[in-house]
């Protein structure tokens, strides 16, 4: 690739150059330019390729491996533009035939396992409500009403003029949806005013609103606790917490239902591991999460000694007051009230809209910290359509007839107890109660003659199951309690006793609680009596 420049005449000597004659300098390419603006095309094509082959011959001498590598890559591009192209292989189009033939042949797996037997049945016998009435409602394909006990509006909120005016009005000022997320053009006066009203009530600091009342649940867990941290967990929490434990993606441990000796075991290992591998905790984020009110078992966590045990080993206790709030305590305020513990000893409270306050939505609690910093990590918040106003405007409505009217949970704490009496009086022999007295949850096992007639868990969820639908014949809704698909307990068992699940309202008179256990009573005879003729 090296090129000789051409010579001309030096000044003395001949054409050939003489004495003192040297070789011209290489055409710039100003000269080139000018050779092109004059139309002296043939003297701009002379000069271009002696101007680029000097400046190819200087950078070879300059940078011999950037000159290889630029010609290698020159001709594999010629390579590739003068080689011929492959031939190709046979088609690989299908005939008509063939197509049919596959289609006919193709076999589609199956999305979800399939359903065992007793899942097939849970699954049929799933109710669709058409009408609310009060406290009955219509199911599709049903005539006549029914008595409904499985409705968690613990204070009859839902059938209250206040709520339903207020709602309207709100309905005409804002419209039915908030159009975004609350962190975006989401957020309306009525979730604020819900905010400021409960955290009044409650006597914290901060309150963050969320759309729905599981999502607050598994939006507060994420936020708070990341990727190294550490949760320990109730066995037998319900599922917004064990979604949101999941998300999160921290490290979890368990500790035996409502059982303080086992949580307590567990916090003991994590601190002796801590001294054996010279960790320090200070560095990881650690919670105790629990459930206030277990929905699937209606008892109530020993809260005093919750936070006992948080403030010995160094944690931060995450409460879910969802079926709690509004349900438990002389005035309503859950849990921390009920036990006489301060408000500030549980860092994170989340409670519930769609139960007591007969709304739809959820709020986290705690100090300013823990609701602004929710505002930018909180999923529900940031990511989901914020609450209808209009919700928001009932359930601070009904916020408002439980501070004024505290005679609700006096009423809504006698019926519970008129249920209990009823129970022990009439089905004493066959159920036992498992929930907390103060629980507007009640649930019932398979207790004396009934248990020993039917030792097996299986046989056991059978019969109730059997007794819900007597139930139904009857005109009287309720359920069972029902756990996640495959949840097992850390030694393989069964995490819950199968129960009977009632919820209690204040709105309901004697007559109906007293109905509804002598129908538990007469479904239950029923259940047993075809069960033990199928042993």
């Amino acid at each position: 690739w090296w090129v000789t420049m051409p010579k001309k005449e030096g000044k003395k000597g001949g054409k050939g150059g003489g004495e003192g004659s040297k070789p011209d300098a290489p055409p710039t390419r100003a000269e080139i330019f000018q050779a092109l603006e004059n139309r002296e095309f043939k003297l701009a094509l002379k000069l271009a390729p002696i101007a680029y082959g000097h400046w190819w011959s200087n950078l070879a001498r300059e940078n011999t491996a950037h000159v290889v590598v630029e010609t290698f890559l020159c001709m594999f591009i010629v390579w590739l533009l003068l080689r011929k192209a492959p031939k190709k292989g046979p088609s690989t189009d299908l005939t008509k035939d063939e197509v049919d033939q596959l289609v006919e042949e193709w076999k589609p797996a199956p999305l979800v396992p399939k359903l065992t037997e007793q899942e097939q049945h849970l699954s049929d016998s799933m109710l669709v409500i058409e009408e609310f009435d009060g406290h009955k409602v219509k199911l599709m394909y049903e005539q006549k009403p029914k008595l409904n006990f499985v409705t968690f509006d613990f204070l009859g909120m839902s059938l209250r003029d206040e709520l339903k005016d207020g709602a309207k009005d709100t309905l005409n000022e804002y419209g039915c949806g908030s159009c975004g997320p609350r962190g975006f053009y989401g957020s309306v006066m009525p979730h604020i005013e819900i905010e400021n009203n409960v955290k009044a009530f409650m006597g914290t600091e901060g309150a963050i609103s969320y759309s729905d009342s599981a999502s607050a649940v598994s939006s507060t867990l994420p936020a708070f606790a990341k990727k190294g941290d550490l949760l320990i967990i109730d066995s037998s929490v319900h599922e917004p917490i064990g979604i949101g434990a999941d998300l999160s993606r921290s490290k979890i441990m368990y500790y035996d239902h409502n059982d303080m000796e086992s949580l307590e075991a567990v916090l003991k290992k994590v601190a002796s591991d801590d001294k054996r591998l010279g960790r320090n905790k200070l560095k990881q984020r650690r919670f105790i999460v629990t459930e206030a009110l277990f929905r699937n078992t209606g008892e109530l966590v020993d809260l005093r000694t919750l936070v006992a045990l948080k403030k010995k080993y160094g944690y931060r206790l995450i409460l879910d007051e969802s079926f709690s709030f509004g349900a438990i305590g002389a005035t309503g305020r859950g849990l921390t009230e009920h036990a006489g513990v301060p408000v500030t000893d549980v860092d994170i409270m989340v409670v519930s809209m769609a139960y007591s306050l007969g709304s739809i939505g959820g709020l986290s609690l705690g100090n300013v910290e823990v609701a602004d910093h929710q505002r930018l990590s909180g999923a529900g918040y940031c990511f989901s359509a914020s609450a209808p106003p209009f919700v928001s405007t009932a359930a601070s409505k009904a916020l408002a007839c439980l501070e004024s009217q505290p005679s609700l949970m006096k009423t809504l704490q006698a019926n519970v107890t008129t249920v209990r009496t009823a129970v022990a009086s009439t089905c004493g022999s066959m159920l036992g109660l498992v929930s907390d007295p103060a629980s507007p949850i009640i649930h019932l096992n398979l207790a004396g003659e009934a248990a020993a007639t039917f030792p097996d868990r299986a046989t056991q969820i059978a019969v109730l199951e059997a007794t819900v639908q007597g139930c139904k014949q009857m005109d009287l809704l309720i359920t069972t309690a029902k756990t996640l698909k495959g949840e097992k307990t850390k030694d393989g068992k069964e995490p819950l006793v199968p129960t009977l699940r009632l919820a209690v309202r204040a709105s309901m008179d004697e007559k109906m609680l007293r109905t509804a256990v002598e129908t538990i009573k007469k479904a239950l005879t029923i259940a047993m009596k075809y069960y033990k003729e199928k042993q």
